[in-house]
Order: C-alpha cells, then sequence, then structure tokens
C-alpha cells in the first residue's frame, strides 16, 4: 500500500465539465496546511487527443496535475487509480460510453460504478471522499415520481460511500440533465426563431422557481472549497450547489438585459423534453427526463434542491463562504449570447 500523501487529490472523470472544474480549481487552491495541491486526474485514454489538450491547457509551471487511465466499472484500474491519494472528487453519469440504455434495470450501471469507487477509496485508505450527489427523489416527491433513476441512483451511490466511508462530504448540484447551465446550449433548451428572438423552451411554467448550476465554474469552486477546509471540518456535511431561486420569465429578463437581444419563454412539454433528452442516454432515460421535468413544474416554491430541502438547511454560504453563480453572472462569465 502507497503511503498516503496529504497533497494528493484523483478527479474522476477529469476532462468532463465537473471533473474539469474541479481540477482547475484545485490547481489554483490550498491544501489545509496552505500548501499547493498536486492532481490525478481520470480518465479513459489519458493519450486521447482531447486528455492530452486538457493536459497541456491546465498543466502547470511546476508540473502538478497528470493524468492516469482508470475505467470506473473495474475496480482494480481504480485501485490504482487512487494509491496513495489524499483525497478522491468522485462524479458519476446515467450514461454509458458505447452503450444504448434499454430499461430501468440498465441504468443501474451508476450505482455500480459508483459502487466501485467507494470500494476502491476505500482499499486505498482514501481520508476525503468529496461526491457530486442528488437528492432521493422518491422521498422529495413523496413517492409521486419514483422513476427519476438519475438521480435516485447517485443518491444510492451517497448512501453506500457514506456506509463504507468515514470521510465524505456531498455535494449536490442541480441534475446534469435538467438545470445546468451549460444545457441551454442545447436545442431543445433553446433556440432562435427566424425573425432573431431567441426561445427558452424549458418545460415549465414561467413563473415556476428553479435552481441551477453551472457545472464547470460552481463545482471546481465548491469542491476545491471542501478540500481546503478539510476533512475534519467537512466530513458528514451536504452542500448544495445551487443558484438563487429563478423563474423562466426572471432568466428571459435577465438574457435580454445582459445580451440586448429579444426573448420569450415558450416551453415544450415534460414528453417533448423525455423525448429529446432520451437519445443523450437511451430508451430508459425518457420517463426518466420526463418525470423529472413535470415535478420541477410543480416542486413547492417553499423548499429548495428540487423540494428535498427547506431552506435553513442548506449551509453552504455559512459554512463555505460560497454561493453558486446566479444566471446573470453565468451570462456574463460564459459570453453566451443565444444560439445561432
Amino acid at each position: 500500500m502507497s503511503t498516503t500523501a496529504p497533497s494528493l487529490i484523483v478527479v474522476t472523470g477529469a476532462t468532463g465539465n465537473q471533473g474539469g472544474g474541479v481540477v482547475r480549481a484545485l490547481l489554483a487552491s490550498k491544501t489545509p496546511a496552505g500548501g499547493l495541491w498536486h492532481v490525478r486526474g481520470l480518465t479513459r485514454d489519458p493519450n486521447s487527443t482531447k486528455a492530452q489538450k486538457f493536459l497541456a491547457d491546465n498543466q502547470t509551471i511546476d508540473n502538478r496535475l497528470s493524468l492516469i487511465t482508470g475505467h470506473v466499472y473495474d475496480q482494480s484500474s481504480l485501485e490504482n487509480a487512487f494509491a496513495g491519494a489524499h483525497g478522491v472528487f468522485a462524479v458519476t453519469s446515467e450514461t454509458q460510453t458505447g452503450r444504448i440504455l434499454e430499461n430501468e434495470e440498465e441504468m443501474k450501471h451508476e450505482i455500480d460504478a459508483g459502487r466501485n469507487m467507494v470500494l476502491a477509496a476505500e482499499a486505498c485508505r482514501v481520508r476525503h471522499f468529496v461526491f457530486s450527489s442528488l437528492p432521493d427523489m422518491v422521498e422529495a416527491t413523496g413517492g409521486r415520481y419514483p422513476n427519476i433513476y438519475h438521480m435516485n441512483n447517485k443518491h444510492e451511490v451517497e448512501k453506500i460511500a457514506r456506509e463504507r466511508l468515514s470521510g465524505v462530504t456531498c455535494l449536490i448540484p442541480a441534475s446534469c440533465a435538467g438545470f445546468f447551465y451549460t444545457n441551454l446550449r442545447w436545442p431543445h433548451y433553446s433556440d432562435r426563431r427566424s425573425d432573431g428572438v431567441v426561445r427558452f423552451r424549458i418545460p415549465i411554467p414561467g413563473g415556476q422557481v428553479a435552481q441551477w448550476t453551472d457545472p464547470i465554474h460552481d463545482m471546481g469552486i465548491f469542491a476545491a472549497k471542501v478540500f481546503n477546509l478539510g476533512v475534519e471540518k467537512t466530513h458528514g456535511k451536504t452542500y448544495l450547489v445551487l443558484s438563487p431561486r429563478v423563474t423562466p420569465d426572471d432568466m428571459v429578463t435577465t438574457f435580454t438585459k445582459v445580451t440586448g437581444q429579444p426573448a420569450i419563454h415558450d416551453p415544450i412539454s415534460a414528453e417533448e423534453f423525455g423525448e429529446l433528452t432520451a437519445p443523450f442516454v437511451g430508451p430508459a432515460f425518457k420517463q426518466d427526463a420526463q418525470d423529472m421535468m413535470e415535478w420541477a413544474a410543480v416542486a413547492p416554491a417553499d423548499r429548495i434542491c428540487y423540494g428535498a430541502f427547506t431552506e435553513d438547511q442548506d449551509r453552504s454560504f455559512e459554512e463555505l463562504g460560497l454561493k453558486a453563480s446566479s444566471f446573470e453572472e453565468w451570462l456574463r462569465r460564459s459570453g453566451w449570447t443565444g444560439p445561432a
């Protein structure tokens, strides 16, 4: 067993949105002792063009970033990647590379991947395991929508992590299939009419509040802050990485204010959303995505995080001193000016 390096963090999904944001934020932040982090990025193929570009774009002058091969469905490869690490940032995905998911049972691959990460962290005596989780939507919806698998499966991984590991901190962003700001680049989130008006197609009422996340910036700074504060201060905690509540009508107004372009909210139906989102994962995802948006359209406005938390349960700002990005902040930082 390798000796644990107090400054080494392994980041899974390093070349993706969340993982990439965490890598960059860690390299720019400090360890609890005031030193610099070394970051080992996990990727399926470190020699791929994408991985090599990521390494070149983010390498520090003192070479604190490295990439390593790892497969989330192969626990032994994860143990090799996690060896010697003080911490792991773990993220799972409802998608499975090279596979079209046909049914609910196949969606459970995400639990398998998460369990492998947890067991590898346990075997390698990783002290701090930071996991990108989501709420139990069976509980949050009072059993009305039990089929939001991509959220429930992440919550199941969280439970496994808390049962097996002593140093677990969870971050809860918006659902990557639902309310990531970056999704606004997809045509079923926004398009442009022939007269130039931008249409926001989000399938919830114009006055219904929702919370969003910048998966790159927000997840990066929150994860880096948690690792900076250390496992002693943050283990057992859950922090919500969620924007202030905002309605589609508010977003239209803000978009026009920032970009000077006319915009409207012209929602598609939740059923259409399911049909248009399913191809990213497979037919198994259609009902999942539809149910998520049907619930988002009616989730109680006096609760947060898809109705799973009360406002006073969110201690993110008090304990981390951070707030997730507002829509205006994301627009100005990203430079997004609407679809072509």
